[in-house]
């Protein structure tokens, strides 16, 4: 009979803060490896004015990146990632020029699911992009911010997501805020995703809440519910999100209203993809803002593909969102100006 071991929460930190020492006498040690992404698009916009720009990352950020595992014995892993983000037409390191910008974590693996440590992905993230009919990237209201989002990744964060149960499984962030100015624990964030998946469909459920960012501000929290569906000849893609005191500022009408759906329709092994969202400000006048988009992928050869995108914001009085990307920036669009562009480009996997 198969022997089955149980992990103490204190075993598992002890050897996470191990891992973290002996980092760097432990190279050699284990499986490490490398992957990338190059993404570069040419644009032709219009928002306050007519643009045209060579960028980077239209449906899929710019990256170089390094897993690495270990096997630890009695059912352990070991697991860690750096995730550099860069741009493709300049070089230079995006998400704020921090080094490993996109990701930084080191944790363990076991039968209890996953417990790592640093900089992640947040939950209210990763649900937004499972369901999204154009990845977060060119095309997508939640690239523009008219589906907001409290952060894409979180510092000082501790996930853990755990083994399925049945069709569900449970991610969990905490992050802590580590303030320097009033309370340390303002700005923290806490998140849990519940996901209900079984073959072609996918529900998940996201709890957000997130300290106020100053001590006379006040907490958001977020309800977002999405959802997908593979029908084979068409994948069905949307949710709605709820988000109280979006701007954390005490005495402000800011709480959100957000819509997000679309499909992805195969074309042999091409794919067409349509998308549209819309969001406002409730209870406040010119703060509707809404998107359609329409795009191509066409796989030229493995990891290789190119791409087309057309995109079109209307903008309310009082909003100015523009038709980002991934990582790029779109035209600059003033309050209720609209904003459009044709974005092409290629991607490289590798």
């Amino acid at each position: 009979m198969k022997k089955t071991h149980h992990h103490s929460p204190v075993r598992m930190l002890s050897i996470v803060a191990a891992l973290a020492a002996g980092a760097a006498g432990s190279a050699h040690a284990g499986a490490i490896t490398m992957y990338g992404v190059a993404d570069a698009y040419a644009e032709i916009g219009k928002g306050d004015r007519h643009t045209a720009s060579l960028n980077s990352g239209g449906i899929s950020g710019s990256r170089l990146g390094f897993d690495a595992s270990q096997d630890l014995g009695d059912g352990l892993k070991a697991v860690g990632k750096l995730e550099a983000g860069f741009a493709i037409d300049s070089g230079a390191s995006t998400q704020g020029g921090l080094l490993f910008g996109r990701q930084a974590y080191a944790g363990v693996t076991g039968s209890f699911g996953s417990l790592t440590a640093g900089r992640q992905y947040t939950p209210q993230f990763g649900a937004l992009d499972a369901n999204d009919p154009f990845d977060t990237g060119a095309g997508s209201a939640v690239s523009s911010g008219i589906v907001s989002i409290f952060a894409s990744r979180a510092n000082n964060s501790i996930v853990w997501a755990s083994p399925a149960f049945g069709p569900v499984t449970v991610t969990a962030l905490i992050a802590a805020g580590e303030s320097t100015t009033g309370k340390q624990t303002n700005s923290s964030l806490a998140e849990v995703d519940f996901h209900l998946g079984s073959g072609a469909a996918g529900v998940d459920l996201v709890l957000s809440g997130q300290k106020k960012a100053e001590d006379t501000g006040v907490n958001a929290g977020a309800l977002l519910l999405a959802g997908t569906y593979d029908f084979g000849a068409v994948k069905v893609l949307g949710g709605m999100q709820f988000v109280n005191n979006s701007s954390r500022a005490a005495a402000t009408e800011d709480n959100r209203r957000e819509f997000f759906a679309g499909v992805n329709i195969p074309v042999g092994a091409d794919a067409l993809w349509i998308g549209a969202g819309t969001g406002k400000v409730n209870r406040v006048s010119g703060t509707t803002a809404s998107q359609y988009s329409l795009g191509y992928l066409h796989p030229v050869a493995k990891g290789f593909d190119v791409y087309g995108v057309l995109t079109t914001v209307a903008n309310g009085d009082a909003t100015a969102y523009s038709v980002d990307t991934a990582t790029g920036a779109g035209p600059a669009v003033s309050g209720g100006q609209d904003a459009s562009a044709l974005q092409v480009g290629f991607r490289y996997r590798f």
